[in-house]
């Protein structure tokens, strides 16, 4: 959804920590339910953007938040 948003006003280029893909496996690591919606990469939703991530150093941080989201 975010991505597409970001097409549609041509805001520009997108920076990802961490990727719906790392984030649903994650989670299913710790054995929480599927995300209610499905996993699209950036380039699937919005083909046209200039895409950079994952960044590597604030990855850790994400996952600690989705660690304690799901516990």
């Amino acid at each position: 959804m975010c991505s597409a948003a970001h097409a549609w006003v041509d805001v520009g280029r997108i920076v990802f920590v961490a990727s719906a893909e790392q984030i649903a496996g994650w989670r299913r690591d710790l054995g929480a339910e599927p995300a209610a919606v499905s996993v699209l990469s950036i380039g699937v939703v919005a083909p046209g953007l200039q895409v950079e991530g994952p960044v590597e150093q604030l990855v850790p941080d994400v996952r600690a938040l989705i660690e304690r989201a799901a516990g």
